[in-house]
């Protein structure tokens, strides 16, 4: 099991390591030459680190906002944080979650090839994350063990084709039909952001990337200079309403106007740093592809993660982050008001995929349509964590937690369903 988990961990699960493999397989089925080869892996790998470091640079000032949200409402509630779900899952089940790995990557493979549906789901930690939330779906359901990973591996594998295929209509409208598809759990939110966006397929031309600002505004066009300017709105809202003193209890020495003008261009060079290792990433990865799709698994595509569409529309991206942040804050009130049971907003996703969700809304609707694809991805975070967190109760009630991503939700609560079918029929 040891040397598993050391699979899992260094090949499977780690984005990094299997991007650069698929890549290395794709050169050498088109017989490049052995410099072709490591050079194609090594820019995939880099492209991959650049993004990497990007997106971690945009966590730290997201990071900073729950906490100051929640002291600035004086609120406590659930946490939608995958990351505690899959430390419970590895701890108590490890060896089921590492068998659902490699059975519903395996699974994938497999579909890609016999099927019609033809994406290698390549968002490597969601391999992880799946089989955890489904995990702790079937344990509450009184189901482990060899059932469990037979269940999990199918359910994952194949949504690691039918989540892309949902999506790929969209995807290539977005992309302007490059070979790309969606690889996130996210998938059926930005299905329903795109279909959504059709209500105002009259405004399908008014694309977010048109928006003309004001002559004294036109700093506000340079996309990263205006998610920076928003992060630092939001966030000085942020610090007044929670107190500037609370800034000390975060650890931050600097003055609150130092920290919010910080975060905010921390949170743009970010965003720079992210689009230009995306944009590294494609252009080995789809070069690599060529020959996965002609000598291997015959016109397969690379599903990635979110950010891949953030280049294609920018614009959308900032207005998704406004509009799932206001519309997911101002929800969650509400649900709490409703449920009695405040869920915390979680500012990552917001960001996200809530911008992946106004690219797919602007697709079909223009910037009315990436408005209303943030917004109802945002709604999402705050019903879905809390909808399986009722269902994993037994588990997750003490520890006060869910999983935020839409499909992971509901691979846990189907992973519940099906369970509680096989233990009427006796396998459990």
């Amino acid at each position: 099991m040891q040397v598993l988990w050391y699979i899992i961990n260094n090949v499977i699960t780690d984005a990094n390591i299997l991007i650069s493999l698929i890549v290395m397989l794709g050169l050498i089925v088109q017989k490049k030459s052995a410099s072709q080869v490591v050079i194609g892996m090594m820019k995939a790998f880099m492209g991959l680190i650049i993004l990497g470091t990007g997106s971690g640079l945009m966590c730290g000032p997201i990071n900073y906002l729950s906490p100051l949200l929640m002291k600035a409402f004086n609120i406590q509630g659930i946490v939608p944080m995958t990351t505690s779900v899959v430390a419970y899952a590895t701890q108590n089940y490890g060896s089921q979650v590492a068998l659902i790995i490699v059975g519903s990557f395996a699974i994938n493979l497999l579909l890609a090839r016999i099927t019609p549906f033809k994406y290698i789901f390549l968002s490597g930690h969601h391999y992880l994350y799946v089989a955890s939330a489904m995990t702790v779906g079937m344990a509450c359901a009184g189901v482990s063990g060899l059932p469990a990973i037979i269940l999990g591996s199918i359910i994952a594998g194949c949504y690691y084709v039918l989540g892309p295929a949902l999506d790929q209509p969209f995807m290539k409208n977005i992309t302007g039909g490059q070979p790309l598809a969606m690889g996130h759990f996210g998938a059926s939110g930005y299905w329903l952001a795109g279909q959504l966006g059709k209500l105002f397929s009259k405004d399908k031309d008014k694309s977010t990337e048109d928006l003309k600002f004001p002559e004294g505004l036109g700093f506000l066009k340079e996309t990263v200079c205006a998610v920076a300017i928003v992060m630092a709105i939001i966030m000085a809202v942020a610090v007044v309403a929670a107190g500037p003193g609370f800034l000390a209890e975060l650890g931050v020495t600097q003055s609150a106007i130092t920290f919010v003008i910080t975060q905010g261009m921390t949170f743009g060079a970010g965003l720079t740093i992210l689009l230009v290792g995306i944009r590294m990433l494609i252009a080995e990865l789809l070069t690599a592809f060529e020959g996965i799709a002609t000598k291997v698994i015959p016109n397969a595509l690379p599903a990635l993660d979110c950010p891949v569409v953030f280049p294609y529309a920018p614009n959308a991206v900032m207005i998704g982050f406004i509009s799932a942040t206001v519309a997911g804050i101002l929800f969650s009130i509400v649900f709490a008001a409703i449920t009695g049971t405040f869920v915390v907003p979680p500012m990552i996703e917001f960001f996200f995929m809530g911008g992946a969700g106004a690219v797919f809304g602007n697709s079909t609707g223009g910037v009315k349509g990436a408005i209303l694809g943030g917004a109802i991805n945002g709604i999402l975070f705050i019903v879905l964590p809390y909808a399986y967190f009722a269902v994993c109760n037994n588990i997750l009630g003490p520890l006060y937690t869910s999983v935020v991503d839409p499909d992971f939700c509901w691979a846990g609560m189907l992973s519940f369903a099906l369970a509680n079918v096989l233990k009427t029929v006796g396998l459990r």
